[in-house]
């Protein structure tokens, strides 16, 4: 028997599993607070009901077939069976607002920040065309880095729309406007040199790959990004209706109260999947380099496409890498919670005051404290051992003296501090 596991894949021991949940229950309670509720999709889709959305990255989907006989794929992320339940669902109030904390699976070579087995966390409105809904995605987004502690990001937000109008404008063929899209999306990763490069791989011209490369490399505040965008596109009512969406959008934020100094327009934003229509965004953070840890927009069509036109409900959303996050956060030494979610280690002083130190400790469980006993028998010396091993942030004692007075003997194992409390005084304590 093999002990790895399937490249790609990982086992979360309970240390790397208490900082995850931290890092989940910490995005969930800002969903929550925005009036999101959850949902989950199996594990497994159809597999055309994948095809035809991702684009290039189509490669990527784990499909196999089953023993029905039948073509089947892990699920890739959580956009697309958000769109056939709201197909299959066409009643539901709207907007629906959900949000989807679920392992995805890609193909993909695994490196840093990327794996084939990962969480993927989506957050999504359904049924409002108002760019407010984009707004309040962002709000979101600054809300979760912010939540978990992160000073330097960006949301980096742009248009689908207006990027379609930009290309238009440079010259760059219709059949070769994805593949324009395509190449922009890599700007992040490979440079303006790398993004010319497969530019020329893609069949974009090399005037119309100038002409995009001078307009996405546009620097200042909103206004003077979106004034200059404007004037190179001036008479193209389309574009100037991208432009306005994202006039109003940093309108909303505004009220919203999203500091400004975490976001900023990008025209070299444009996301590499097929399905987005109109607003998209990205958010890095300065430190450490380990690309975007959120990223999604618009997707008003996919639900169209998906029902075969039975359902037509405008989208956006967005997905934030709880993966990236984690490594990010890691790197940055950015988590501070022990190695264990136990509070309190019961320590009985000798074998006969066991199942006393076992009523001690369930009383403790039933005022709603996390707490061990020893199950092995073990002299005070090695229960005090397996305490540290484990992270536990206090021992309590239990004696013969501390038992005829009512009392236990609690110590801090962070200071080696020691104070002798009731019970209801420990609970108290423990709580803090």
């Amino acid at each position: 028997m093999q002990l790895a596991t399937p490249r790609g894949t990982r086992d979360f021991l309970p240390e790397q599993m208490v900082r995850r949940e931290y890092v989940i229950n910490t995005v969930k309670s800002v969903f929550e607070r925005y009036g999101y509720d959850p949902l989950e999709t199996p594990a497994v889709e159809f597999a055309e009901t994948l095809r035809g959305k991702y684009g290039e990255e189509e490669k990527l989907i784990w499909e196999f077939e089953d023993l029905g006989g039948r073509r089947i794929a892990l699920k890739y992320d959580m956009t697309v069976p958000l769109a056939r339940v709201i197909a299959a669902n066409p009643q539901l109030p709207k907007p629906f607002k959900r949000y989807q904390l679920q392992p995805a699976w890609r193909y993909d070579e695994p490196q840093k920040g990327r794996y084939r087995e990962f969480w993927q966390c989506d957050v999504d409105i359904i049924g409002s065309d108002s760019v407010a809904a984009d707004a309040e995605i962002v709000a979101i987004i600054v809300d979760v880095m912010r939540a978990l502690q992160f000073e330097e990001f960006t949301v980096r937000i742009s248009n689908r729309r207006l990027a379609d109008r930009m290309v238009r404008w440079a010259g760059v063929p219709e059949d070769k406007i994805i593949e324009a899209f395509r190449a922009i999306d890599k700007m992040d990763k490979i440079g303006a040199d790398g993004v010319r490069v497969e530019f020329a791989e893609r069949g974009v011209p090399k005037a119309a790959g100038e002409k995009i490369l001078e307009v996405i490399a546009t620097t200042g505040s909103p206004k003077e990004v979106l004034e200059r965008a404007e004037k190179l596109l001036a008479g193209d009512e389309k574009a100037k209706a991208a432009i306005n969406e994202l006039r109003d959008m940093a309108r909303y934020m505004a009220l919203m109260g999203v500091p400004g100094q975490f976001w900023r327009l990008d025209l070299s934003v444009v996301r590499g999947l097929d399905y987005y229509t109109g607003p998209v965004w990205e958010t890095n953070v300065t430190k450490p380099r380990i690309g975007s840890l959120a990223g999604g927009g618009r997707f008003d069509k996919l639900i169209n496409k998906l029902s075969g036109g039975a359902a037509d409900f405008t989208g956006t959303g967005t997905t934030i890498g709880i993966e990236r996050i984690i490594d990010a956060m890691t790197e940055l030494g950015m988590f501070d919670m022990g190695k264990t979610k136990t509070r309190v280690y019961v320590a009985a002083v000798k074998a006969e005051l066991a199942e006393s130190a076992l009523e001690i400790a369930q009383k403790l469980r039933q005022a709603g404290i996390n707490a061990q006993t020893d199950l092995m028998d073990r002299k005070l010396s090695k229960q005090f051992e397996y305490a540290g091993a484990l992270g536990i942030p206090f021992v309590a004692v239990v004696g013969p003296k501390e038992l005829a007075e009512g009392k236990l003997t609690l110590r801090d194992m962070r200071t080696g501090n020691e104070r002798q409390l009731t019970i209801e005084q420990a609970v108290g304590e423990l709580r803090q």
